[in-house]
């Protein structure tokens, strides 16, 4: 077995037999989740049965790129359904179970997919949770509604956790299977921004809301990331254009700052269309690393960038390398609070040019202190 897919058996959650309902995949993704409803079990039962019936009444449709379920198995705590994907080409099975306590109703449920899989953008949790979410969280009852607390989300290596995904339907000219490997890595269409404003995009600070794992950025340091940069007066020795500040901090306390202080810099390779290398301010240019920014909406505040072109195909789309040049995939905002509908818009532009956004991971920047605008 070849060590990615050892891998990926060595990351997936741990659960008893009965609790999921199994899978004729050896290496699939899944999820599982625990919640809290404030309503009784026997309620909580009756509204999934009847979001699921109503498929074929029109009563309900399921916002995450209606898809069909249907009931497999029922008893008095447990629950089993089946959804085949909105193009009909893809089932996972759906398995919940529910005990009642005084006025609420625990929930465990979990979701595999039936096929060779590792990442699934997020699809085995929407799976779920388009079965008990209310109104409250975006969704739409059928006949009863009732608040939900998620105590405990834990996807499968690869898989992910995103509630943005679960309330959009994607164009059919964009749904890929997240588990069909990509035709050409990078797509025949791929390109960076066009038109790009330089100016405006070195003009404030950048906090990391996600970004790839790579030799340089390992996840250990996923804290306070922000990025600045700066025209260089004049082009250095090397034949640098600007001066480029990272900044990150451990996961773990005491928190140790990563701090790139003023020895990193980057060459305008094509300035209209956002493609700069950066490396350390002593190496030659010609060492350098890519460094495109695929899109940019300053009034949005958001930006997308890449280490190049994502050359190596995965089983969810393509990626960089994780080395250190040609590599990484980042996602930008100007508020340094996280706000997870334009992270997921982002997230969407990366899809739509063919990443794997699997390789993707959240930056804490909850109780980062503030620190001054650099100064070169």
């Amino acid at each position: 077995m070849s060590r990615k897919l050892l891998t990926a058996l060595a990351f997936a959650p741990v659960v008893a037999a009965n609790t999921c309902p199994g899978s004729k995949s050896l290496i699939h993704a899944s999820c599982q989740v625990e919640v809290t409803a404030q309503a009784s079990c026997k309620d909580v039962m009756a509204e999934m049965q009847a979001r699921v019936a109503g498929i074929s009444t029109g009563a309900w449709h399921d916002p995450h790129n209606n898809g069909i379920y249907s009931l497999e198995e029922h008893s008095d705590d447990e629950l089993e359904f089946q959804r085949v994907t909105g193009n009909k080409k893809y089932t996972d099975k759906i398995k919940f179970t529910f005990e009642d306590g005084t006025g609420f109703c625990k929930i465990q449920g979990c979701s595999e997919s039936q096929v060779f899989s590792i990442g699934d953008f997020s699809t085995n949790y929407c799976n779920m949770r388009m079965l008990y979410c209310g109104s409250a969280d975006g969704c739409k009852p059928v006949g009863k509604d009732f608040a939900i607390t998620e105590t405990n989300v834990s996807p499968s290596f690869g898989a992910s956790k995103n509630a943005g995904d679960c309330l959009k339907t994607v164009s059919s000219d964009f749904l890929v299977s997240p588990f069909q490997p990509a035709s050409q890595c990078p797509p025949t269409d791929f390109e960076s921004i066009q038109d790009f404003d330089l100016d405006g995009f070195i003009s404030k600070r950048w906090y990391v809301q996600q970004q790839m794992e790579v030799k340089y950025l390992p996840k250990s340091e996923n804290r306070c990331v922000y990025a600045e940069y700066k025209l260089q007066e004049k082009k250095t020795f090397w034949r640098y254009d600007v001066a480029v500040h990272n900044y990150a901090e451990g996961v773990q306390p005491p928190h140790t700052p990563y701090d790139s202080g003023s020895k990193l810099c980057a060459k305008l390779v094509d300035k209209t269309r956002g493609q700069l290398e950066v490396a350390p301010c002593f190496l030659p240019s010609f060492l350098a690393g890519p460094y495109w920014v695929l899109d940019y909406d300053e009034a949005a505040g958001y930006a997308l960038i890449s280490g190049g072109p994502p050359k190596i195909a995965t089983d969810a789309g393509c990626k960089t390398g994780s080395s250190t040049n040609n590599a990484g995939l980042w996602i930008f905002t100007r508020k340094q609070t996280r706000d997870d509908a334009l992270v997921e818009k982002v997230r969407t532009i990366a899809a739509k040019k063919g990443f794997d956004l699997s390789v993707l991971n959240d930056v804490d920047q909850s109780d980062c202190e503030t620190v001054t605008q650099m100064v070169m």
